[in-house]
């Protein structure tokens, strides 16, 4: 079977710096319309939240609430970022038959795929990340913290109905830049 196409001219790849400005720049935003809305409140004018008659506390709730969403979602778009990335260059590595151990590795696994498999390979268990872990090109406990990342980004993206995992209140968008670009570092061309 072939290697995907992966140079649709409707994709909008998204580089992790764009993704880190994004997050900065509605930090800002978000930032100035707390300190606006608890200027409003203290000189009595119209308090644009979405609460009625709010308190200077609740005010502050819902901007945390707000923040915590922001930094979550910014995880979200990071983690997949990093993955679209790392698969990008998987699927270079196995079309241009390179010979680095690496890419010897990712295609003698890419063989064994099934078609349907091959078009979308798994990224985690018994997937690229294995394969990454395997050859040994970086350390397992720096494979080991992106997974953790990844945790985060399944309950954020899958719905968030079951139980939360601890990595989703413990890492930062800055934590999972730092994570995500470690292993793009040591596996990309």
């Amino acid at each position: 079977m072939p290697v995907p196409n992966l140079n649709d001219e409707t994709a909008e790849p998204q580089s992790l710096d764009e993704i880190l400005d994004w997050h900065s720049g509605q930090v800002g935003a978000l930032i100035e319309q707390r300190a606006v809305t608890l200027h409003a409140l203290q000189s009595g004018s119209r308090v644009n939240v979405p609460l009625a008659f709010p308190t200077e506390n609740e005010i502050e709730s819902y901007f945390q609430r707000q923040r915590r969403e922001l930094d979550r979602l910014t995880v979200l778009n990071l983690v997949a970022s990093a993955e679209a990335t790392i698969r990008v260059d998987f699927f270079h590595r196995v079309r241009n038959r390179l010979k680095d151990r690496l890419s010897v590795a990712y295609r003698d696994w890419f063989d064994t795929l099934s078609g349907r498999k091959q078009l979308r390979p798994d990224f985690d268990e018994q997937g690229i990340l294995t394969v990454i872990k395997q050859v040994g090109v970086l350390d397992n406990h720096l494979i080991g913290q992106f997974r953790e990342c990844l945790q985060a980004r399944h309950w954020i993206g899958h719905g968030r109905f079951w139980a939360k995992p601890v990595a989703v209140d413990a890492l930062a968008p800055v934590d999972v830049l730092n994570r995500a670009n470690i292993v793009i570092r040591a596996v990309t061309i």
